[in-house]
């Protein structure tokens, strides 16, 4: 997705740097859209992390309190962004939750249905659309990294954290909407990662609080956990992750 002189620019950039730097740029800290203002301790604390160990990129995170996450305005996002770019000595990859659109971690936006409703619908023409407004709102407030879609397929009953964010039970089908949504996010300047390999559906625990594994043979897992994988690299997906 860079230009040939952003390339250009990226490798001499490289080149420059020392030992510690690049290891910085591989590393990936948290931030919020809800500071109080940029004197505060916590924003001190991000913006002193990414001077210190030179990070290469940061990920949108929420808030929460007793009714649920707390989502920030489009704009509060946007000025945190800019500042942090402001901050960093390189320009920072900002990352995001972006399974239902800018509305998984805004408000005051369009909110797009789980991937299910999509599967249900089976229209990778509607796939694409959605990831291409996704991209557009995306990096309108700065985020250049979707961390989506998902493509795992949803085919334990028991699992209690995939399910209605999965595109479906069939294999074939979960990977053509991956792909379009791939093709959709990409189209718009939009980084993307196909998540959560090797497969996260067939599992019955929650992975953010144990550890999950699949009972299935490689042939299980070529069969159906991998296929949604493989058409996400067909289609050019950017980056894949495990959790």
């Amino acid at each position: 997705m860079l230009t040939k002189e952003g390339r250009k620019w990226a490798e001499q950039t490289l080149k420059g740097l020392s030992l510690e730097e690049k290891v910085g740029q591989m590393l990936q800290v948290r931030y919020y859209a809800d500071y109080k203002d940029f004197d505060s301790n916590a924003y001190k604390h991000v913006r002193d992390e990414l001077q210190k160990y030179h990070i290469g990129s940061v990920v949108f995170g929420m808030h929460f309190n007793r009714l649920g996450p707390v989502r920030s305005s489009p704009l509060d996002a946007a000025r945190v962004a800019n500042q942090l770019q402001r901050d960093s000595k390189l320009p920072l990859l900002l990352a995001a939750d972006l399974e239902r659109g800018v509305a998984s971690r805004l408000s005051n936006v369009p909110g797009f249905p789980w991937p299910m409703a999509f599967g249900a619908v089976g229209d990778v023409n509607e796939v694409e659309h959605f990831a291409a407004i996704t991209a557009q709102e995306a990096r309108a407030i700065g985020v250049q990294w979707a961390l989506a879609p998902v493509a795992d397929v949803n085919n334990n009953p028991a699992n209690p954290v995939i399910n209605d964010r999965s595109f479906g039970e069939d294999p074939e089908g979960v990977g053509a909407l991956v792909a379009a949504f791939i093709r959709g996010a990409r189209a718009n300047g939009l980084l993307v990662t196909a998540k959560h390999f090797p497969g996260n559906g067939d599992t019955s625990v929650d992975s953010h609080r144990a550890l999950a594994s699949i009972d299935g043979d490689l042939t299980h897992l070529q069969r159906i956990e991998f296929r949604p994988f493989k058409s996400a690299i067909d289609a050019g997906v950017d980056w894949g992750c495990h959790e």
